[in-house]
């Protein structure tokens, strides 16, 4: 039996031993770094169908990059851009009108796949279009001298229980004043 155990034990430790340098990164193999980029736009709330201007620094000198929106919807790809010779940009994108309104988060993904950079925004719906033919619906409408119907309770108990509850409630507030 001792055989069999030292036999098990030896590749137990050979095994382990394997994966231990497998596991250890190789000394002159080095992962491409990128500087983590800074995005900037003028305004995070984004509105379905409108042209978003965006700025960006701090990142990889004539890097290319993808700018992508991540939702719950999915991911969408809006636009590429490629960084000057001082990792800047300055570009502008067009956000689908069919987008689904919520919150995304505007990332840029360097040509490698590496997130560098990224930005929460809030999608907003597209504003409803003006009517062109003269039809007067979505003009706004202005004040009118029409007195405005408020439905109010109409039955003569809930009126008289709330009468009668202000009174009780100032008499008793008489009595404990008084009992001083």
């Amino acid at each position: 039996m001792s055989v069999h155990r030292g036999w098990f034990r030896s590749a137990l430790t050979v095994s382990v031993l394997a994966a231990t340098v497998t596991a250890v990164p190789q000394v002159g193999a080095t992962a491409p770094v990128h500087p983590e980029g800074v995005l900037r736009l003028s305004d995070r709330h984004l509105v379905q169908g409108s042209t978003v201007q965006i700025g960006g620094e701090k990142f990889s000198e004539n890097g290319n990059l993808d700018l992508v929106l991540v939702g719950v919807a999915g991911r969408f790809t809006v636009g590429k851009v490629t960084a000057d010779s001082v990792g800047g940009f300055e570009s502008s994108f067009e956000i689908p009108a069919d987008l689904e309104v919520g919150s995304y988060r505007l990332v840029a993904i360097a040509s490698d796949g590496d997130e560098v950079a990224s930005l929460n925004v809030d999608l907003l719906g597209a504003p409803e279009a003006e009517p062109t033919d003269g039809s007067g619906l979505g003009e706004k409408e202005g004040p009118s001298a029409e007195p405005l119907a408020v439905d109010r309770a109409g039955r003569p108990w809930v009126t008289g229980g709330a009468v009668v509850g202000i009174v009780l409630a100032l008499v008793a507030g008489g009595m404990l004043l008084r009992r001083k």
